[in-house]
Protein backbone atom coordinates (compact mmCIF):
# COMPACT_ATOMS: atom_id res chain seq x y z
CA UNK A 1 0.00 0.00 0.00
CA UNK A 2 1.28 3.97 -1.03
CA UNK A 3 2.13 5.98 1.99
CA UNK A 4 -0.19 8.94 1.48
CA UNK A 5 2.57 11.25 2.84
CA UNK A 6 4.91 9.70 0.07
CA UNK A 7 2.09 10.24 -2.52
CA UNK A 8 1.19 13.53 -1.61
CA UNK A 9 5.07 14.14 -2.06
CA UNK A 10 5.94 12.56 -5.07
CA UNK A 11 2.51 14.74 -6.66
CA UNK A 12 4.19 17.76 -5.34
CA UNK A 13 7.17 17.87 -7.91
CA UNK A 14 7.70 18.66 -11.05
CA UNK A 15 6.49 16.00 -13.41
CA UNK A 16 3.82 14.94 -16.16
CA UNK A 17 0.67 12.81 -16.29
CA UNK A 18 -0.04 10.79 -18.85
CA UNK A 19 -3.65 11.19 -19.36
CA UNK A 20 -5.55 8.17 -21.31
CA UNK A 21 -9.21 8.11 -22.25
CA UNK A 22 -11.40 5.97 -24.56
CA UNK A 23 -11.95 7.05 -27.96
CA UNK A 24 -15.20 5.79 -30.11
CA UNK A 25 -13.58 2.93 -31.72
CA UNK A 26 -12.38 1.57 -28.38
CA UNK A 27 -9.04 2.54 -28.95
CA UNK A 28 -7.33 4.54 -25.95
CA UNK A 29 -5.92 7.65 -26.83
CA UNK A 30 -3.33 9.00 -24.40
CA UNK A 31 -0.90 12.40 -23.74
CA UNK A 32 1.33 13.88 -21.58
CA UNK A 33 0.38 16.79 -19.76
CA UNK A 34 1.35 19.20 -16.81
CA UNK A 35 -0.86 18.65 -14.00
CA UNK A 36 -1.24 20.18 -9.95
CA UNK A 37 -3.41 17.83 -7.19
CA UNK A 38 -5.13 19.69 -4.28
CA UNK A 39 -5.43 16.98 -2.10
CA UNK A 40 -9.09 16.22 -4.10
CA UNK A 41 -8.63 16.60 -7.39
CA UNK A 42 -6.07 16.65 -10.67
CA UNK A 43 -6.51 19.77 -12.72
CA UNK A 44 -5.07 19.73 -16.23
CA UNK A 45 -5.43 22.58 -19.02
CA UNK A 46 -6.17 21.69 -22.72
CA UNK A 47 -8.31 22.92 -25.22
CA UNK A 48 -11.28 22.72 -27.26
CA UNK A 49 -9.85 21.53 -30.03
CA UNK A 50 -7.97 18.42 -28.64
CA UNK A 51 -9.11 14.82 -28.85
CA UNK A 52 -8.73 14.61 -24.68
CA UNK A 53 -11.92 17.23 -24.94
CA UNK A 54 -14.24 15.39 -27.29
CA UNK A 55 -13.21 12.03 -25.63
CA UNK A 56 -14.12 13.70 -21.64
CA UNK A 57 -17.19 15.05 -23.17
CA UNK A 58 -18.35 12.13 -24.05
CA UNK A 59 -16.88 9.68 -21.74
CA UNK A 60 -15.65 10.75 -18.53
CA UNK A 61 -13.53 7.89 -17.77
CA UNK A 62 -10.09 8.28 -17.39
CA UNK A 63 -6.87 6.74 -16.37
CA UNK A 64 -3.99 8.30 -14.89
CA UNK A 65 0.37 7.79 -14.90
CA UNK A 66 2.27 9.34 -12.91
CA UNK A 67 5.32 8.54 -13.49
CA UNK A 68 9.04 8.90 -12.65
CA UNK A 69 10.76 7.09 -14.83
CA UNK A 70 14.58 7.87 -13.01
CA UNK A 71 14.07 7.17 -9.75
CA UNK A 72 11.64 3.93 -10.29
CA UNK A 73 8.56 5.58 -8.72
CA UNK A 74 4.52 5.79 -9.86
CA UNK A 75 1.20 5.86 -9.35
CA UNK A 76 -1.86 4.63 -11.38
CA UNK A 77 -5.26 6.31 -10.93
CA UNK A 78 -8.49 5.49 -12.11
CA UNK A 79 -10.98 8.18 -11.91
CA UNK A 80 -13.63 10.64 -13.38
CA UNK A 81 -13.04 13.57 -15.51
CA UNK A 82 -15.28 16.61 -16.04
CA UNK A 83 -14.78 19.71 -18.20
CA UNK A 84 -15.11 22.75 -16.46
CA UNK A 85 -15.47 25.52 -18.78
CA UNK A 86 -15.50 28.79 -16.32
CA UNK A 87 -12.36 30.53 -17.05
CA UNK A 88 -12.84 33.04 -13.96
CA UNK A 89 -13.82 31.02 -11.78
CA UNK A 90 -10.62 28.43 -12.66
CA UNK A 91 -7.80 30.90 -12.73
CA UNK A 92 -6.00 29.88 -9.68
CA UNK A 93 -5.97 26.74 -11.05
CA UNK A 94 -4.80 27.64 -14.49
CA UNK A 95 -2.29 29.62 -12.73
CA UNK A 96 -1.25 26.73 -9.80
CA UNK A 97 -0.47 24.52 -13.00
CA UNK A 98 1.76 27.05 -14.37
CA UNK A 99 3.95 27.98 -11.30
CA UNK A 100 4.42 24.42 -10.73
CA UNK A 101 5.96 24.24 -13.56
CA UNK A 102 7.94 27.33 -13.31
CA UNK A 103 6.41 29.00 -16.47
CA UNK A 104 5.84 32.69 -15.64
CA UNK A 105 2.05 33.75 -14.96
CA UNK A 106 0.97 37.16 -16.13
CA UNK A 107 -1.97 39.28 -14.36
CA UNK A 108 -5.42 37.82 -14.21
CA UNK A 109 -6.56 40.14 -17.24
CA UNK A 110 -3.90 39.18 -19.75
CA UNK A 111 -3.97 34.81 -18.55
CA UNK A 112 -8.02 35.12 -19.09
CA UNK A 113 -7.51 36.36 -22.55
CA UNK A 114 -4.50 34.04 -22.88
CA UNK A 115 -7.31 31.21 -22.24
CA UNK A 116 -9.96 32.27 -23.99
CA UNK A 117 -7.98 33.24 -27.20
CA UNK A 118 -6.95 29.42 -27.08
CA UNK A 119 -10.04 28.16 -25.95
CA UNK A 120 -8.57 26.41 -22.95
CA UNK A 121 -10.16 24.35 -20.66
CA UNK A 122 -10.40 22.62 -17.34
CA UNK A 123 -10.56 18.77 -16.53
CA UNK A 124 -10.79 18.20 -13.08
CA UNK A 125 -10.00 15.05 -12.45
CA UNK A 126 -11.70 13.13 -9.27
CA UNK A 127 -9.67 9.98 -8.18
CA UNK A 128 -12.12 6.78 -7.84
CA UNK A 129 -11.35 6.35 -4.26
CA UNK A 130 -8.46 7.18 -1.64
CA UNK A 131 -4.73 7.38 -2.13
CA UNK A 132 -4.54 4.11 -0.10
CA UNK A 133 -6.21 2.79 -2.92
CA UNK A 134 -4.03 3.38 -5.91
CA UNK A 135 -1.55 1.65 -7.75
CA UNK A 136 1.63 2.74 -6.54
CA UNK A 137 5.50 1.46 -7.03
CA UNK A 138 8.33 3.19 -4.90
CA UNK A 139 5.81 5.50 -2.89
CA UNK A 140 5.70 2.89 0.42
Amino acid sequence: MASKDKVEAFLAERRNVVVAGVRKNGRPQLTPNWFTWDGERFYISTTRQRAKFKIFTRDPRIELLIDDPTGSRCALVSGTAEIREDLPAELDRFRAIREKHNVPVPDDDELLRSLEKDQRVLLAITPDGPIESWTAWGLD
